[in-house]
């Protein structure tokens, strides 16, 4: 007897991106933990993750200001794509990432305690859509004014 062709095909596992705090226990689900924090955690064990990558968290300077609140969440938010963007080691990193969540689970790891607002979540999903860094990032605080017409530029004779 024949098997129907659904029957005899693979059912192929759930490959997923997550994000933790470093300071949640290790799951058989997590697979790949990757520590994506600028410095290293007071009180973790090098065994709570696999590997650790500065090149996915934010700069000292960026970091700082939006610690000490200098700069609101969104600022923080179009500065970190900006520096993720326009660094070659960051991008070399989360390609790589791309291509590796197609076969296993990736968690990302930062030691704030809370979900949200955390860097993992921002860099889970340019890891997920990579092509998301290409976009245009402008500030809010940008002015806007009306282009002039080409015609405006040109002085008349």
């Amino acid at each position: 007897m024949l098997k129907m062709e659904s029957e005899i095909t693979r059912k192929v596992p759930n490959i997923m991106i997550s994000t933790k705090s470093i300071y949640q226990p290790k799951e058989e689900s997590d697979g790949i933990r990757i520590l994506i924090t600028r410095f290293y955690p007071r009180g973790v064990k090098k065994d709570h993750f696999d590997c650790w990558v500065r090149e996915l968290a934010p700069s000292p300077t960026l970091l700082q200001s939006y610690k000490q609140g200098e700069r609101t969440w969104e600022e923080f938010k179009i500065e970190f794509l900006t520096e993720m963007r326009d660094s070659i080691d960051s991008l070399e990193v989360i390609h790589a990432l791309n291509q590796q969540n197609a076969v296993k689970n990736i968690t990302l790891l930062c030691y704030e305690r809370d979900g949200m607002p955390c860097h993992r979540h921002i860099v889970k999903n340019i890891i997920e859509a990579p092509n998301l860094l290409n976009s245009f990032f402008e500030s809010i605080y940008a002015d806007h004014h009306k282009a002039l017409p080409i015609s405006s530029l040109i002085p008349n004779k």
